[in-house]
């Protein structure tokens, strides 16, 4: 095979493996451009949509008082968690 019929076969085998990675590139581009544009955190994909924001996702206790909570009569214990 001369140089020229082998630079053809490179050609051939890689261009598809070039167009998919364009369009690999172009979706996170969209969805980069989509995060700029967007008007509120959950347009952005920032926050979770369900729930509610004063949700914890974690709890503290430290010894029998959960840390966060308030030291009245609202403390939860151990026992009770």
């Amino acid at each position: 095979m001369t140089p020229y019929q082998l630079f053809l076969l490179v050609v051939l085998l890689l261009w598809p493996v070039v167009i998919i990675g364009l369009l690999f590139l172009m979706t996170k581009l969209e969805d980069y451009v989509k995060r700029i544009d967007a008007s509120t955190p959950e347009e952005a994909g920032l926050e979770p949509v369900a729930g509610k924001p004063t949700d914890r996702e974690v709890k503290i206790v430290f010894g029998e008082q959960v840390v966060g909570e308030r030291s009245g009569g609202e403390t939860q214990t151990r026992a009770q968690t």
